[in-house]
């Protein structure tokens, strides 16, 4: 545990301040009577946090850094009967000097990085679990001090301002020892939606054929049907004997040569409109003398524009129908180079079978196109086959996990609210208030409030409650409750809470706290913060560093 923290820089009065000393249980930080503010509690609060291996004291407290300057904090650990000795600089913070008592280096490896630092304190306190949890993603939730991203009372597993809903949920888990089975299940539902995704894009990219869908899949399987029929019929004749060169021949042949006459039909119909167009577009093209000389010798005096304006539109139309006639010549000439070659080619195929010298090769040839067909089509709806397996597989892991997911949720749930029921129930003794409830809902979100009850000393009441119920069903080893959370409570309940915090000192787990106004409170509750008093400050030269920085300095001319 903790036992003590020093710094030159902490003065009372003008003098520096002997080192503070804890104990178990409940540590006290007063403030006075008046409730003075800047004096120092919730600082010292954020040094503790910076004793814990934080950074919040040097990154947030920029008006200490910048009075106080750079300074030591120094502090002492005993685990198992033994005191380990410690320093931090305000600059250098990334290092821990290990030191002797009077907090001077250490001869030999003196400095440790604060991950290393932090990697001790999760070893002595016993917070280090399988799971991979560092030591200040398991306590620094629970250091709620004024200025750190703790404080929010419906978000009591924030650890940072940016940090999201999962990654807390997932650190609580790990702290309870309860992620590892989790993480194995979202590790198996994510390999197997990654190869059911990898199989599904290899059918949309064709890098393998696949039936696109049902439909197809049963036109594919009646496809397959015909196919094996044919294969067997072959098959069969083979065997009889009734496949000779000649039947074969014929049969094809004739389905070759019904296709060649009509090739041969629609080239010549396609020809013969294709001659009529290229005549019309070559008789378009003659020209006349445009001159009416001969009609005016027999009219003469007569004006001849409307005659000219009439020849100007015929050409104009003449025009039109020319590109017309042009672009049918185009397709026409298109279609008949199509039908030219595929004529071409059924002649081609013609002869090959012509040539074809024994019936074992035709019925060779016959039979793997035929192969062919049948092996694409079973391929295509074997992989639709497979990718439905790989979908089901998905969703089977994908309800494991999330059925572990939600049991593993709900233990800690139930563990939690269960004890926050009696600490409730330990605070309000006989009178029966409705405790703080916590919901892990999914992996990403949960709900955290008092039912019925949105009071601000309410809310406050339950995210003590949440960690009281954590001091017992964690190996959290503390708690650091600032002002900000107390003084809104009423005061018989936060007469309680304290009692509470006293009697951890029999588990062994310590809680700081940040108090003032300690005359307004009944005499039980202060003698109880007075014999658990660490360390006091009030203004006039009793603040932490022994001064206020907040005031304007009087100048001479003020009285100085």
């Amino acid at each position: 545990m903790l036992v003590e923290v020093q710094c030159d820089k902490f003065i009372s009065h003008g003098k520096i301040r002997e080192p503070i000393r804890f104990h178990k249980g409940l540590n006290t930080v007063l403030g006075d009577d008046n409730g003075s503010n800047s004096i120092g509690k919730s600082t010292f609060l954020m040094i503790l946090d910076f004793v814990f291996g934080g950074k919040d004291y040097v990154n947030k407290c920029t008006d200490v850094q910048l009075n106080v300057e750079e300074h030591n904090i120094n502090f002492t650990f005993e685990f198992d009967g033994v005191l380990y000795h410690f320093s931090r600089n305000t600059v250098s913070y990334n290092t821990v000097t290990r030191c002797d008592k009077d907090y001077k280096p250490l001869p030999e490896d003196s400095q440790m990085t604060l991950p290393s630092y932090c990697a001790f304190l999760a070893e002595k306190y016993g917070t280090s679990v399988e799971e991979g949890l560092t030591w200040r993603a398991a306590v620094s939730r629970y250091i709620r001090v004024w200025k750190r991203d703790t404080l929010d009372e419906e978000r009591p597993l924030k650890e940072a301002k940016d940090e999201k809903a999962e990654a807390a949920i997932k650190k609580y888990m790990q702290f309870f020892g309860r992620y590892l089975p989790v993480e194995a299940q979202i590790q198996q539902a994510k390999a197997a939606e990654d190869e059911k995704d990898a199989f599904k894009k290899s059918t949309d990219y064709k890098h393998i054929q696949a039936a696109k869908n049902k439909t197809e899949y049963e036109d594919n399987e009646k496809r397959i049907g015909v196919l094996k029929q044919k294969e067997q019929e072959l098959a069969e004749q083979s065997n009889r004997g009734l496949l000779d060169l000649d039947a074969f021949q014929t049969r094809h042949l004739t389905e070759l040569e019904n296709q060649l006459i009509l090739y041969r039909r629609q080239k010549a119909r396609v020809q013969t409109q294709l001659n009529s167009i290229r005549r019309e577009m070559t008789e378009g093209k003659k020209s006349f003398k445009k001159t009416y000389s001969d009609l005016e010798r027999f009219f003469p005096g007569v004006e001849f524009q409307t005659l000219e304006n009439i020849e100007s539109f015929h050409q104009k139309l003449a025009k039109v129908l020319g590109d017309e006639f042009k672009e049918t010549e185009k397709d026409l000439a298109t279609t008949y180079m199509m039908l030219s070659n595929e004529i071409v080619r059924i002649l081609g195929e013609i002869e090959e079978i012509k040539k074809i010298p024994n019936v074992s090769e035709a019925i060779l040839k016959e039979y793997a196109q035929l192969n062919t067909e049948l092996n694409n089509l079973m391929t295509a709806n074997a992989n639709y086959d497979r990718l439905n397996e790989l979908k089901d597989i998905a969703a089977q892991y994908a309800e494991t996990r999330d059925r572990v997911i939600s049991d593993q949720l709900l233990a800690i749930e139930t563990d939690v609210n269960q004890r926050m029921r009696e600490v409730s129930d330990s605070i309000f003794r006989n009178e029966k208030r409705l405790p703080p409830v916590l919901r892990m809902l999914k992996l990403s979100k949960y709900t955290f409030d008092t039912p019925n009850d949105g009071g601000t000393g309410a809310q406050y009441r339950g995210l003590i409650t949440f960690d009281l119920a954590n001091l017992d069903v964690l190996p959290l080893p503390f708690v650091v409750h600032d002002s900000p959370l107390l003084k809104n409570i009423e005061k018989r309940v936060l007469a309680e809470i304290i009692r509470l915090y006293a009697e951890q000192e029999a588990t062994g787990k310590q809680v700081f706290i940040a108090f003032d106004m300690l005359d307004t409170y009944n005499d039980e509750m202060q003698k109880v913060l007075r014999d658990h008093l660490v360390l006091e400050l009030s203004p006039g030269g009793n603040e932490l560093f022994g001064r206020a920085w907040n005031k304007e300095t009087e100048s001479k001319e003020d009285g100085e």
